[in-house]
C-alpha cells in the first residue's frame, strides 16, 4: 500500500524489503510472502499499469538453534518457490523474488557464545549458507549479511583511522633507540611496519553499518568517507566474485571438480582451519557462559546483573533493549511451567537483553569487559592440557593468538576493566555464596596478568616485526614507546592499566616528543574519566539494581529448588483455576513482557505449591512474603530527572570511546 501511494509520485519502490526477526519457522515467512504477493496482484489488477515492485523478506536469524537450521529453513522456501512460480518460470527465479538477502545477527551470537566462538559459528553458517545457493544455482543473486555492532564484543563495524597507517614514528629521536636496542634488520623493518585492516575495513563480508558509526560517518571530511566507501565496496566486490568463481563448478559438473569448488568455498568463508584453536573455542565458550549465566546449580550468573541495570538504564533510542520471548502451550497451568523453565536456569535460557544492552551494561557500567569474559581462564585450562602438536604455551602464542582481536582485547580491556571490582564487589552480596559463576570470574580476573604480555607480543607480530628485540623478560622495553603511536604504545606499556603519564615516562631514559605526550595523556586520562562517569551512574543504580537483583535470585533460587522435584510439577494445577496474581499497572514505563510473564507465572507458582505442601521451605515464604516488592520489579526505580542524568553519563562515556555499546 505504501509502494502504491508512493507510485502515484513517481517513486514506487518506498518499501522494498521487510526484515523478518527472529526467524525460526519458514511457514512465517511463506504466509507473509503469499500475503505480500497477494495485495500487490488485487492493486494490479485494479489498476494494471500500476508500477509496484515486489517485497522481498530479509529472514534475520538470531539464535543458535535458526542458524543451525538455516538450510532446512531454505529448503522449505524453495518448497514453495516451486509450488508457487508462474508458468515457464525458473525455481531461483521465484526463490529470488521472495529473499533477497540471509541475514544473520553475528553480534547476538555472540551474546550466546562469545565473540571468538560467535565469528566462527558465523563463518560455518556462511559456509552452510554459501554452498546451498551454490548447488541451487543462487550464487551472486542472494546475499548474505553479518549483523554487527561497533564494539569488538559485536563483531567489529566500527570505523577507526588507524588501520593500514604506519606504526612507527619515523624521526630523529626514533633512529636513536632503534641503534641502541634494534638489530639493522629489524631497524628496517620499522618502516614498513603498518596497522592491519581492522574494524569495517576487514574482511569483504556484507555487514551492517549501526547507529554509531553512522553518526560518525556524516561528519567525516569528503576524502575519508569517500575512500571507506571505496575500500568497501572493492573489497565486497571482489570477495563476492571470488565466491561466485567457486561456486560455479558446483552445479552440474564432474565430482573432481565440484569437490575443488567445494573446498574453494569452504577456503574463502571459513578460511584455514586449525585443530588447535578449534579445541580451544569450546572451553572458551564454556568458561563465557558460566561466568555470564553460570551453572545449572547456580540458576543465574553475572548475567542477571547486567539485565537489571539494561531495564533501569532509560533506552537512548527506538530500538527494544529485551529480547522478546516465545509461545508457550495451551493450558494455563503448562503455560507456567513452560514459561519458569523458559527462563530458568540461565545456562540454559541464556541472554534476556538485546546485545547491544547487554554489552554496555556489563562492559560500560558494571566494568566487566566482555570481550574478553572467560578468556583467560579457558588459556589457563588450556595451558594445563598435553597436546601432540607441542607445548601449550607455544600453540597459545602461535596457534590460539593470532586468531583472536587482540588489538581490541587490549584497548577495551584497558579503558573498561574496573581493576577494583567496586561494583560486582557490592552486587556480589546479592548472590548466595558458592555461585561458581562469581568464582570463576574471579579467576579470569586473576589469570589476567599471566597471559597480557602475550597479546602484547602478538600485537607488535601483526605489524610484521621480529618481536624479540622489543621484549626484555615479556616486558616491552620502555624506552622504545616513543617510537610507536600513542594508541599502540598505550596498549604495550609495562602496566596496562596504568593512567598515570609521569609513572609511564619514568620508565622512559631521555626527552620524549610534546606532541607524543599530550597524545598519550589524552589515552591515559580515558579509563580515568570512564571510572568518573561510572560513579555517578552506580550512584543512581546501585540501590535499584541491587534489590532488583537480590530479589529475582531469591526468586530464582527458590523455584529451582522446587523444579528438582518432579513430582510437585504434576497435576498441581489440575483442580485450580489458575489466577493470574494482581500485577502492577506498567504501561507508562518501558515493560519487559516477557519477564512480566515470568513474574506473573512465577508467583502464581509458588502460590499453588505451598497449597500442596505440609511443610512449606523457608525459601518459598521469604519468596511470597516479598511478592509485591519481586512483582514490581518491573516498574521504573528512577525519576525523569535520575533517568536524563543517567543518559547524560552513558552518552558521555559513548563520546569519550567512540562506541555506545
Amino acid at each position: 500500500e505504501i509502494n502504491e501511494i508512493s507510485g502515484k509520485y513517481g517513486n514506487p519502490g518506498m518499501v522494498m524489503a521487510l526484515q523478518v526477526s527472529m526467524s525460526t519457522k519458514p511457514d512465517a515467512l511463506i504466509s507473509l510472502d503469499r500475503k505480500l504477493r497477494a495485495s500487490r496482484e488485487q492493486i494490479l489488477r485494479e489498476n494494471p499499469n500500476a508500477n509496484i515492485p515486489n517485497v522481498w523478506s530479509v529472514p534475520l536469524f538470531e539464535d543458535l538453534d535458526s542458524v543451525k537450521k538455516i538450510s532446512g529453513f531454505l529448503n522449505k522456501i524453495w518448497e514453495y518457490s516451486l509450488q508457487s512460480r508462474r508458468l515457464n518460470q525458473e525455481t531461483s527465479e521465484r526463490f529470488t523474488e521472495i529473499i533477497t538477502e540471509v541475514f544473520v545477527a553475528g553480534s547476538d551470537l555472540s551474546q550466546q557464545i562469545g565473540q571468538a566462538a560467535g565469528m566462527s559459528f558465523y563463518k560455518e553458517a556462511k559456509h552452510e549458507v554459501t554452498t546451498w545457493l551454490a548447488e541451487h544455482g543462487l550464487i551472486g543473486k542472494i546475499r548474505m549479511k553479518m549483523g554487527s555492532g561497533e564494539p569488538m564484543q559485536r563483531q567489529g563495524g566500527y570505523y577507526t583511522t588507524v588501520a593500514g597507517t604506519r606504526a612507527f614514528i619515523q624521526s630523529n629521536d626514533s633512529a636513536k633507540r632503534f641503534s641502541e636496542y634494534l638489530q639493522e634488520s629489524t631497524k628496517k623493518s620499522t618502516e614498513y611496519a603498518t596497522t592491519p585492516l581492522i574494524g569495517v575495513f576487514a574482511g569483504g563480508d556484507l555487514r551492517t553499518f549501526q547507529s554509531n558509526i553512522s553518526e560518525k560517518l556524516r561528519y567525516l571530511p569528503v576524502q575519508d568517507y569517500a575512500q571507506l566507501l571505496y575500500h568497501v565496496k572493492e573489497s565486497q566486490k571482489f570477495y563476492e566474485t571470488e565466491i561466485h568463481r567457486a561456486g560455479e563448478p558446483i552445479v552440474e559438473t564432474r565430482l573432481q571438480f565440484r569437490n575443488r569448488g567445494l573446498k574453494e568455498l569452504e577456503r574463502l568463508t571459513i578460511g584455514k582451519k586449525d585443530k588447535v584453536f578449534d579445541e580451544f573455542l569450546p572451553i572458551l565458550t564454556e568458561n563465557f557462559r558460566q561466568i555470564l549465566y553460570g551453572r545449572e546449580e547456580d540458576v543465574v550468573g553475572i548475567h542477571i546483573i547486567s539485565y537489571f541495570i539494561g531495564r533501569t538504564t532509560p533506552p537512548l533510542r527506538d530500538r527494544p533493549t529485551v529480547r522478546p520471548g516465545q509461545g508457550v502451550g495451551e493450558s494455563a497451568g503448562q503455560k507456567i511451567l513452560e514459561k519458569i523453565a523458559g527462563t530458568i536456569p540461565f545456562s540454559k535460557y541464556g541472554s534476556l537483553l538485546r546485545a547491544i544492552s547487554h554489552n554496555q551494561s556489563q562492559t560500560v557500567v558494571l566494568g566487566i569487559n566482555q570481550l574478553t569474559t572467560g578468556l583467560f581462564r579457558a588459556l589457563d585450562s588450556f595451558s594445563q592440557k598435553q597436546f601432540t602438536e607441542g607445548v601449550s604455551t607455544s600453540l597459545i602464542a602461535d596457534r590460539i593468538l593470532p586468531n583472536l582481536p587482540v588489538y581490541e582485547i587490549l584497548h577495551t580491556l584497558r579503558i573498561y576493566h574496573d581493576v577494583d571490582l567496586v561494583y560486582l564487589n557490592i552486587l556480589e552480596k546479592a548472590f548466595p555464596a558458592g555461585n561458581s559463576a562469581l568464582l570463576a570470574l574471579r579467576e579470569d580476573i586473576d589469570a589476567i596478568a599471566k597471559y597480557l604480555p602475550l597479546f602484547q607480543r602478538e600485537l607488535l607480530r601483526r605489524h610484521g616485526i621480529d618481536v624479540n628485540d622489543f621484549f626484555e623478560k615479556d616486558k616491552f622495553i620502555a624506552d622504545l614507546l616513543p617510537t610507536l603511536r600513542a594508541d599502540i604504545a598505550v596498549l604495550l606499556q609495562p602496566d596496562l592499566f596504568n593512567t598515570s603519564l609521569d609513572k609511564l615516562l619514568s620508565q622512559i631514559n631521555g626527552s620524549v616528543d610534546k606532541s607524543w605526550r599530550e597524545e598519550m595523556m589524552k589515552l591515559l586520562e580515558m579509563p580515568v574519566k570512564i571510572k568518573k562517569w561510572r560513579a555517578g551512574i552506580w550512584n543512581l543504580l546501585e540501590q535499584p539494581v541491587f534489590q532488583r537483583v537480590a530479589s529475582f535470585v531469591e526468586l530464582a533460587i527458590a523455584l529451582h529448588s522446587l523444579s528438582v522435584n518432579s513430582s510437585s510439577k504434576e497435576n498441581i494445577f489440575s483442580s485450580k483455576k489458575v489466577k493470574v496474581p494482581q500485577m502492577p499497572n506498567l504501561s507508562q514505563t518501558s515493560v519487559d513482557e516477557n519477564m512480566h510473564q515470568f513474574l506473573a507465572a512465577a508467583m502464581e507458582y509458588l502460590s499453588v505449591v505451598s497449597q500442596e505442601m505440609v511443610e512449606v521451605p523457608i525459601n518459598i515464604i521469604r519468596a511470597l512474603k516479598e511478592a509485591e516488592r519481586i512483582i514490581k520489579i518491573e516498574v521504573q526505580a528512577l525519576t525523569s530527572k535520575q533517568q536524563d542524568l543517567l543518559r547524560f553519563y552513558l552518552l558521555q562515556i559513548a563520546r569519550l570511546t567512540g562506541e555506545n555499546g
